[in-house]
């Protein structure tokens, strides 16, 4: 006895393809901070490298950002192939995420204005993250038929 259900599969060109603009829109968001602080404001942004205070590039901002929007949507992919409400999850999991980030400038022997301007950054850039991820997320679901047996499935699923 055979009939028609539906499969949820993910649409992975076009989940990289927004996930890549992304991370290009968050590199650029934590630029513009580091912009504002360091053109506006005359703010010199160092950070620890090695052991070692050094400048903060504008590259390196770019970068990081860049980088955390790819890491992100490998995360997304993966929640939306395994997890049940992988949205939930996911937003949890990056609002921690972004969280857990802001201790790295905190903790720096900076002036606090220097670690004020860092964390703008992270934030600048979570949130573009986490904003743009999750309203691409359910765009990037695709039902699709498929025909069953009724019988034959029915043992498949224990």
């Amino acid at each position: 006895m055979g009939g028609m259900r539906t499969e949820v599969d993910i649409d992975a060109r076009r989940l990289w393809g927004a996930g890549v603009a992304t991370a290009a829109v968050a590199a650029l968001a934590g630029a513009v901070v580091f912009m504002f602080a360091e053109g506006v404001f005359d703010v010199g942004l160092r950070v620890r490298v090695g052991g070692e205070m050094q400048d903060l590039t504008v590259w390196s901002v770019l970068i990081v950002g860049f980088v955390a929007g790819i890491v992100a949507t490998g995360v997304l992919h993966l929640f939306l192939r395994l997890v049940p409400r992988p949205t939930l999850f996911f937003g949890w999991l990056a609002v921690l995420a972004l969280a857990a980030s802001l201790l790295a400038p905190l903790t720096l022997p900076v002036r606090p204005e220097i670690k004020y301007w860092l964390c703008g950054m992270h934030v600048a850039a979570g949130v573009v993250i986490i904003a743009l991820l999750l309203g691409v997320a359910p765009r990037v679901r695709v039902e699709r038929p498929v025909a069953f047996d009724a019988d034959r499935d029915a043992t498949r699923r224990f």
